[in-house]
């Protein structure tokens, strides 16, 4: 069995190598506008230069995924070792406070967090250690991460700034009404809400890639289409060099596959499957998603006797709770 590096890297040969050339005509170049089936959306193609620059992005992702030269994201220090900290089972709260103090930033996202409505239990904060205390060692672990990731999404070149904030808001919406979803189906609320935070790193650098490429920035419609095509997949590379466990790999692979079936009893990947479908409600891409009743983690995770007519209803009806916990991570 090929390595995942390898594995992926030649699935992105083989997409860039479609042609998107009339075959009627190509011995004179003619384009021909095709319609594209991607995660469920579908997008025309664009010009004949767009198809190019595509299929050129794509070789190259793809030749450096192979001889290990991509620049994959890399975590900050501080995520790495509080991650290491609470791996070990003799941590001392103490030692985990020193640790966390050392990024004011950090301190100051946890006690916010311990202080939101979403986590308010009664017991005062006076301090990092009390905010930590409420959290619980998991949770600061997993926020910490959540920060660690936004600082990787604030990026002010210009180029990407838009599609990297739209990518991170999309996430962000995402792990919220994981959240909310796991509580209701029997998962850990933190943990899903992980998933959903993690679903869009593929962006990074796929979109830190398209400078050499002008007429794929200018265009909205080519570069959303990339985005959509290969996030999931590059993502699933960067998880995997993190050490991510393979549940959490898998929810950003199979990131928009709506019909897709592990043929298993429900999983992380179908809880955060729904929980993407309902961040597209009340958009223009809406119209383009299939029926919620088709989708098989619809009917895995028991909702389906919920009957929607759009969404499920007592998502709709948290919206309250969702906004608290995006406002969590802007």
């Amino acid at each position: 069995m090929l390595p995942l590096f390898l594995f992926l890297a030649s699935a992105l040969a083989t997409w860039a190598a479609v042609s998107t050339y009339c075959g009627s005509c190509a011995g004179l170049g003619c384009y021909k506008v095709t319609i594209y089936s991607i995660c469920g959306f579908m997008i025309a193609g664009s010009t004949e230069v767009l198809a190019r620059s595509k299929s050129r992005l794509l070789a190259q992702v793809s030749e450096r995924l192979r001889n290990g030269s991509i620049e994959l994201p890399s975590l900050p220090d501080v995520a790495i070792e509080v991650r290491v900290a609470v791996a070990n089972p003799d941590l001392e709260i103490n030692d985990l406070v020193r640790l966390i103090q050392q990024d004011p930033g950090l301190s100051a996202y946890l006690m916010k967090v311990s202080l939101s409505a979403v986590y308010s239990r009664g017991n005062k904060i006076t301090g990092l250690q009390s905010a930590i205390n409420r959290l619980g060692l998991n949770l600061a672990r997993d926020l910490t991460m959540s920060y660690a990731l936004k600082t990787l999404f604030s990026i002010n070149d210009p180029a990407i700034k838009r599609e990297m904030r739209e990518c991170w808001q999309r996430s962000v919406h995402t792990a919220a009404l994981s959240y909310v979803l796991a509580k209701h189906c029997g998962f850990d609320p933190e943990r899903a809400m992980l998933a959903g935070l993690l679903q869009d790193i593929g962006a990074l650098p796929l979109l830190s890639n398209l400078k050499a490429f002008p007429e794929l920035l200018n265009s909205a419609t080519g570069l959303k289409q990339l985005i959509h095509e290969f996030t999931g997949k590059i993502g699933s590379l960067v998880l995997h060099k993190w050490a991510f466990d393979s549940d959490l790999i898998a929810t950003t692979l199979y990131r928009e596959n709506w019909l897709h079936d592990s043929q298993s009893s429900k999983t992380l990947v179908d809880l955060v499957l729904i929980a993407r479908f309902h961040t597209y409600l009340n958009t223009s891409q809406h119209r383009h998603l299939p029926k919620l009743h088709d989708l098989p983690a619809f009917h895995k995770l028991g909702l389906g006797s919920t009957a929607p007519s759009v969404g499920v209803e007592f998502l709709l009806q948290a919206r309250r709770e969702v906004d608290e916990l995006r406002s969590l991570f802007q």
